[in-house]
């Protein structure tokens, strides 16, 4: 079952605002934002695991927009997953970024009292 958590950050006058999703168990399907009229930068990491991951570094942005994250693949002794392809090229192979935790959303380079809003589909 595909669940979405929604997280809104209004932006303080130092420019800056994080707020936490509730407890995701399962793989994250599409960030969606909803940015303000003035530029800012949004991040999403990974809270209440044992090691945090960077789902999304997003640079100065203001116009709405829908993100599929994904992550490198790796093997079981943790090398990345990486073949050639024909004309002997690299070819990385990616897949969905699981969480077990909450996620922290930071914004950066707002503007005062504007809002941000980050809509996360999982499914679990």
């Amino acid at each position: 079952m595909i669940k979405r958590e929604r997280v809104n950050l209004t932006i303080d006058a130092l420019g800056v605002a994080t707020g936490y999703t509730g407890l995701i168990t399962g793989k994250i399907i599409a960030v969606q934002v909803n940015y303000p009229t003035n530029t800012c930068e949004v991040d999403l990491d990974t809270y209440g695991e044992q090691k945090s991951q960077k789902i999304m570094d997003l640079a100065a942005s203001n116009t709405d927009v829908t993100h599929y994250p994904r992550i490198l693949l790796q093997t079981n002794t943790g090398a990345n997953i990486d073949t050639s392809d024909t004309e002997g090229g690299d070819v990385k192979k990616y897949g969905y970024f699981y969480v077990n935790g909450k996620i922290l959303v930071s914004v950066a380079s707002g503007t005062d009292t504007e809002v941000v809003i980050v809509d996360i589909l999982y499914e679990n």
